[in-house]
């Protein structure tokens, strides 16, 4: 059990710094695409809110352990091999739909919704490569 907290919270860490390292990356090198974010659909940063990103990676790091605990086994080769795989997965089973759904129902650009999926599978390979390293096969 104290593996499986650390993990998770060793994994929600390192894709908090992630997420922070790539939000002032993209609003540096890709200023038209984050202009976006000024759309009317999205909230305004409130503090009331806020929390929910820093909360996001422990939660997607959660969800993601259960993920791993139930299917590693079916993953195969070394830990990035293994980290590429669960990343994959979720990236085409959880994320592809919601934005596709996102995408139709929201006024938002194929650019944003593609940056979102490219990111939530690089978030879910950072939680995969942890997990992989922490606790191999059985």
């Amino acid at each position: 059990m104290k593996n499986y907290l650390l993990s998770i919270i060793l994994s929600g860490i390192l894709v908090l710094l992630f997420s922070m390292v790539m939000l002032y990356t993209a609003i540096f090198f890709f200023p038209t695409l984050m202009e976006e974010y000024y759309n009317a659909v999205f909230r305004s940063s409130s503090f009331e809110t806020d929390w929910l990103f820093y909360a996001h990676p422990f939660v997607l790091s959660f969800a993601l352990r259960w993920f791993w605990e139930r299917y590693k086994d079916i993953f195969t080769g070394g830990v990035v091999m293994r980290a590429i795989e669960v990343a994959l997965v979720y990236g085409i089973v959880a994320m592809l739909p919601v934005l596709w759904l996102t995408f139709s129902a929201i006024d938002i650009s194929f650019v944003m919704i593609f940056t979102w999926l490219v990111y939530g599978i690089i978030q879910a390979f950072i939680a995969g490569i942890v997990f992989a390293s922490m606790k191999p096969k059985a």
